[in-house]
C-alpha cells in the first residue's frame, strides 16, 4: 500500500516538472491545419483618440482656433517648466438665452437653446403668467391657448428650432395681433434667462 502511494506521488511530481521544462509555443489555430494564428493588431483608427473640433475655441485674433486636441498635442511635444503659469485675468460675459427682437414688423423671441430645452422654458414662462392652454402638440411645437369671453380669437404659440437655436412667435388671427403682441411680451418676461 505504501508503495503504492509512494509510485503515484512520484509520478504525479514527474508529470508536474515537465509540464515546466516544456518550451513555449504560440497557439496553434487547429481548425486552420495546424498553423500557427496570426498576432493580434491594433486597427489604425482606435490607436489614438480622434480629435473633435466641437469645443473649438476661437484665438484672440479671431482667425486661429484652438482646441484641447491641438494644444495636448503641442505640450507633449514640448517640455514643460516645473512652475506654475501666471494665469491672466479672464473676463466672463454672460450670453443672453433670450432675446425679443423685431424684424419688419414680425416680433419673436430668440432662444439659443434647442427645441427641447426652449419648449420646456416656454411650458414654464406660460404656467409663470398663468396662461391656460388648450390643447399641446409637440412635435409641430404648438401651444394651443385657450380663448377668453374678450378675445374669443384662437392664438398659438409656436417654438421652432433651426441649427440649435430656436424661436417662440405668438401667432394669431389678424384681428387679434395686439394680443399677440401683449402675449409674446409677457412670456419674454417671464422667460427664465
Amino acid at each position: 500500500m505504501k508503495t503504492s502511494n509512494a509510485i503515484t506521488a512520484a509520478l504525479v511530481l514527474f508529470l508536474l516538472t515537465g509540464c515546466g521544462l516544456m518550451p513555449d509555443r504560440k497557439p496553434v489555430d487547429y481548425k486552420n491545419g495546424g498553423t500557427p494564428a496570426p498576432a493580434l493588431e491594433v486597427p489604425p483608427d482606435l490607436t489614438l483618440p480622434g480629435s473633435s473640433q466641437r469645443y473649438a475655441i476661437p484665438a484672440a485674433d479671431g482667425t486661429q482656433v484652438a482646441s484641447y486636441s491641438d494644444y495636448s498635442r503641442d505640450t507633449k511635444s514640448v517640455e514643460q517648466p516645473c512652475e506654475a503659469p501666471v494665469q491672466a485675468p479672464v473676463a466672463v460675459v454672460a450670453e443672453e438665452s433670450a432675446r425679443l427682437i423685431a424684424v419688419e414688423g414680425q416680433r419673436f423671441v430668440l432662444l439659443s437653446e434647442p427645441f427641447d430645452r426652449a419648449w420646456r422654458k416656454v411650458g414654464l414662462a406660460l404656467e409663470r403668467a398663468k396662461i391656460t392652454t388648450g390643447d399641446v402638440n409637440r412635435s409641430k411645437g404648438v401651444f394651443y391657448l385657450k380663448g377668453t369671453e374678450k378675445q374669443p380669437a384662437e392664438l398659438r404659440v409656436l417654438v421652432q428650432e433651426t441649427q440649435g437655436v430656436s424661436v417662440m412667435t405668438v401667432a394669431a388671427e389678424a384681428t387679434a395681433q395686439a394680443e399677440a403682441t401683449r402675449i409674446l411680451d409677457v412670456l419674454y418676461q417671464r422667460l427664465e434667462k
